[in-house]
């Protein structure tokens, strides 16, 4: 039997332990002992985290020398031994482990990711679902161990932000530590995937946090650190694949290396557009519900398995190949598309996983048959001319389309750096990686993550303040109470309405509360000699006849946009376009208010008053 005293004992103790901690990150005039706490905490998460990572990878070892007796991620050699009815069963188990998954412990029926872990930070507080974050992390787990061709980082970023949300609920923090500790999460989880702390560290800042403030910045690096440690402690200081000494011949290459970055982006783009497009494309023609589709993919990955091993898993072995320069420009050249239809039918089909590493298969394969198509054509002009291996364009496309894809430049970069150490081929990256991203983002979407909450109608570009604009309604801002003219006021009294508003643009109506226009000083000014004349002027004759507004249900990015490009710093608000019945005003003050607010609370959690409504 259970003690009843005991257990209320325990949860006292623990109540106690959460309100110490609760008080100590309120930081006092004396001792900063909120940054004491918060590095503890981020150093228990990176190694908490860390230890998650490792079971994470530990399941996938073990269905995959289950399924495939493959060793390490090694699929290409073990697939090669198995007879043909085993390597479409795999696959297909896997799939409906998967779906009774989703059916039974995802609420929203779909493993979550990265997109998710984004729109947390920046729209829920920092606040992620425990069941959901569970359900998908182990859902992506045996997705990877059975085939699917997607990634493992993405998923483990998730599950590192998931837990970091469940500390910081049981520890009733504040959003703007919500959001710090979810920073901490990502970071240790990139970190402990790559072994590379840097990478790690930025990724986080850079993707998920969205900015680089100190006191954010401090416990992210603490729990990257931690998890390249714990990570360090018990795989040692190897990297996710292997690179081999590398060097560039010729500073003449560097334009070879911005036309690379030009096709990467070509291909990041094409990577992007399918899963947008395979996503739409189940909707309108899959009437089943998700978490009924992973058999599906796992069918068509079981075919994969036959033909195509190199696009099972997280497919480090193929990129490990690829940099060592072992594969022929003619399998590169089926790989890249097939690469592109495996991975989108995959995350189509909730058969789960991530997009780091099909980025950066996808990545490495495009250079490489672009270094080894380089060098067949250079090799025609003479026997004394040559460039660097393949290996080279290959590490070099690798960052490139993972920049384009991810939206996050400076992290790949820094993985190449911390995988290679030579700055001659970080240079190449940096200039390949700049001109993709740069053509992504003029051309297409800043990245596959923003894509995907667009999807779900959550536009998260620019950040948390810019969705406030694009999803705040002006109703929200408005000042309903307000100052009006009527149609049918004097002269007189409407002067003296004005100037009793300090010169404000004031809004006329008509008998039934609809807008007819607005009065101004200029206005008025005009009129003057007009009163002097001839019979003074009403209200209706008065007012500006078309003037700018807005109806309550637009957005506020709207209301700010029309403010300036009218140069009026107040529009009137009305019920609707159709229905023109006055409700309210809206002023640039009261827009930019709202906007700093978001801004000041994603960026540290200040606070400033909301607008007033006078």
């Amino acid at each position: 039997m259970t003690d009843p005293a005991g257990q209320d004992q325990q949860r006292r103790r623990a109540f106690d332990v959460t309100v110490l901690i609760r008080r100590l990150l309120r930081a006092d005039a004396g001792v900063r002992w909120d940054q004491a706490v918060l590095f503890v905490l981020a150093l228990a998460i990176g190694v908490s985290v860390a230890y998650l990572a490792l079971g994470f990878r530990a399941w996938i070892d073990a269905l995959q020398w289950i399924g495939f007796e493959a060793e390490h991620e090694r699929l290409v050699e073990a697939v090669a031994q198995q007879p043909a009815w085993r390597l479409m069963a795999w696959p297909v188990a896997g799939s409906v482990a998967i779906a009774l998954i989703l059916r039974f412990v995802v609420p929203a029926g779909r493993p979550h990711g990265v997109a998710e872990v984004m729109e947390a930070v920046s729209l829920r507080e920092g606040r992620i679902d425990l069941r959901t974050g569970a359900g998908s992390v182990l859902a992506a787990a045996t997705a990877l161990g059975t085939g699917a061709s997607t990634g493992r980082e993405g998923p483990m970023v998730h599950a590192g932000a998931t837990l970091a949300s469940w500390i910081a609920r049981r520890l009733h923090l504040s959003a703007s530590l919500s959001r710090t500790l979810l920073g901490c999460g990502a970071a240790s989880a990139v970190a402990a995937s790559f072994n590379a702390p840097i990478a790690g560290v930025l990724f986080a800042l850079e993707v998920v946090v969205g900015h680089y403030t100190l006191h954010v910045w401090a416990p992210v690096v603490v729990a990257g650190v931690a998890g390249t440690v714990v990570t360090r402690a018990h795989l040692g200081d190897n990297p996710a694949f292997t690179v081999p000494p590398l060097e560039i011949l010729s500073f003449w290459e560097f334009p070879a290396f911005l036309l690379l970055g030009l096709v990467s982006a070509a291909v990041g783009i094409a990577f992007m557009a399918a899963v947008i497009g395979a996503e739409r494309l189940r909707q309108r023609l899959v009437p089943l519900p998700d978490w009924a589709l992973p058999p599906v993919a796992g069918l068509f990955m079981g075919g994969v398995a036959l033909y195509a091993p190199e696009l099972l898993g997280v497919s480090y072995e193929t990129t490990t190949k690829t940099l060592d320069g072992e594969l022929a420009l003619s399998l590169l050249l089926v790989l890249i598309p097939l690469k592109v239809l495996a991975t989108s039918l995959c995350l189509a089909c909730r058969f789960g996983g991530g997009v780091f590493s099909p980025s950066l298969f996808l990545g490495a394969i495009t250079g490489g048959a672009f270094g080894l198509g380089l060098a067949a054509l250079v090799a025609q002009t003479g026997p004394d001319a040559a460039v660097s291996s393949s290996g080279v364009y290959a590490i070099v496309g690798m960052a490139a389309v993972a920049s384009a894809v991810l939206g996050a430049p400076i992290s790949t970069m820094l993985i190449v750096f911390e995988l290679t150490g030579n700055y001659e081929v970080t240079i190449a990256v940096m200039i390949a990686s700049a001109i993709a991203s740069l053509i992504t983002q003029l051309f297409y979407r800043p990245s596959l993550f923003i894509l995907q909450l667009e999807q779900r109608g959550i536009q998260l570009e620019g950040g948390k303040a810019t969705h406030l604009l694009r999803a705040t309604p002006v109703r929200a801002a408005m000042r309903a109470d307000f100052a009006v003219v009527h149609e049918d006021d004097g002269y007189d009294h409407v002067r003296a309405m004005i100037m009793a508003h300090e010169g404000t643009k004031l809004p006329v109506v008509d008998s039934a509360g609809r807008l007819l226009g607005v009065v101004s000083l200029g206005r008025m000014i005009d009129a003057e000699r007009w009163a002097r004349d001839g019979e003074p002027p009403v209200a209706r004759d008065l007012c500006r006849p078309d003037p700018g507004f807005l109806a309550a249900d637009e957005p506020l990015g709207t209301g700010l946009l029309r403010m300036e490009n009218s140069g009026d710093d107040s529009l009137p608000v009305v019920q609707s376009v159709d229905e023109p019945a006055l409700v309210g005003m809206l002023h640039h003050t009261d827009v930019l208010e709202a906007y700093n607010r978001a801004l000041l609370e994603a960026q540290g959690g200040l606070s400033t008053p909301a607008p007033s409504r006078r």
